[in-house]
């Protein structure tokens, strides 16, 4: 049991981290951060995944061990990768492990509006673990976790009746079931169990710091205003039930669905980087380098994890280049946001084809 923990860690927590770092140095130092390194490194390995899985997918029915090991050395490498940049800069004077958030310069108000947040997030997470709920699309999703790692097939066995059938292109793309059973591979634990236990306990509090970076942008020269908008996000979701089909109840009751990673981190960090661009600084308009990167990898992501993605994603970042070359009175942001989008256009061009 020692052993899942530790390798879970690993998988979830420190090489997201180390990956990031690369990403991180690519920033602004007011844009570095622990969390902005975890959130940009989660989001590289995850694009990768989607990289690796998706060829397999077509070109092997039963590919699934080819993918875990291919996965794994590039994870392996772009984890330590991170840790040799980071050291090197640290060296050169240039700290990317920046930490730059502190309660010593808060007021007492501010401290205890900080823990609201942390108590009524922790509240989620434990509600999360101990009311685990079942949703119809776990008979279909969960169910091709769970055959990935058991039978090592890719989309070749429906899920409903467990016969054999032919290559389903519109979920193939969307392989954000396999990297659950890569995490059931790679730890021993049922994919049942990392989708309806584990995932909610890292991706909610992913979800919550993005929010944060968010904020960090839209009350920046209000800081003092951060938690009161990080408790009114709180109070959102843990209310937000008030249908099934709103992105808080996403977030707390089918947190592993591909569709609750796009509305609850995929388009969030979209927001967090476009507010970035935005706000960087015209002597370090090299930095934003970085950040179109990033906003590149995000829309890999976003083909990872809905058939819907590859449009609305598009859609929203057309809306948000027109605002962006309006602003900046460029041109040129037009064609950058565009490039940015190729994924996803390549994405929907597959599923129009296929």
């Amino acid at each position: 049991m020692l052993l899942k923990a530790l390798i879970l860690i690993l998988l979830l927590i420190l090489a997201p981290y180390q990956t990031g770092l690369m990403i991180n140095g690519m920033l602004e130092s007011k844009q570095r951060s622990m969390g902005v390194s975890y959130i940009s490194g989660f989001l590289v390995l995850l694009a990768v995944f989607q990289l690796v899985a998706v060829p397999i997918v077509f070109l092997d029915a039963w590919g699934f061990d080819k993918i875990i090991k291919l996965f794994t050395a590039i994870s392996a490498i772009l984890a330590g990768g991170g840790t040799v940049y980071a050291m090197h800069s640290w060296r050169r004077g240039n700290n990317i492990w920046h930490y730059s958030f502190s309660l010593k310069d808060k007021s007492r108000a501010e401290r205890i509006q900080w823990i609201m947040v942390l108590i009524l997030i922790g509240f989620q997470l434990l509600m999360a673990l101990t009311h685990a709920s079942f949703d119809g699309d776990d008979a279909y999703y969960v169910v091709q976790s769970v055959m990935a790692d058991e039978t090592d097939t890719l989309y070749r066995i429906l899920p409903y009746t467990g016969y054999s059938t032919s290559l389903d292109y519109r979920h193939s793309m969307a392989v954000f079931p396999l990297w659950i059973a890569y995490l059931a591979r790679m730890t021993g634990i049922h994919a049942t169990i990392i989708s309806h236990t584990i995932l909610p306990l890292i991706l909610i509090p992913l979800t919550y710091w993005i929010y944060l970076e968010v904020g960090k942008q839209l009350f920046k020269d209000k800081k003092e205003q951060l938690p009161a908008f990080m408790i009114l996000v709180c109070a959102l979701q843990i209310f937000g039930n008030t249908s099934i089909y709103t992105g808080s109840t996403f977030l707390l009751m089918r947190t592993w669905q591909g569709k609750s990673m796009l509305a609850n981190v995929v388009i969030p960090a979209i927001f967090m980087v476009l507010l970035w661009i935005v706000d960087r600084e015209e002597e370090k308009r090299n930095k934003a380098k970085g950040l179109w990167i990033l906003l590149f990898i995000i829309n890999i992501v976003a083909a990872m994890m809905s058939t819907a993605s590859v449009f609305l994603d598009v859609v929203l970042l057309g809306v948000m280049a027109v605002v962006l070359a309006v602003r900046e009175k460029s041109p040129v942001i037009l064609l950058k946001v565009a490039l940015t989008c190729v994924p996803c256009g390549v994405y929907g061009l597959m599923y129009m084809v296929l």
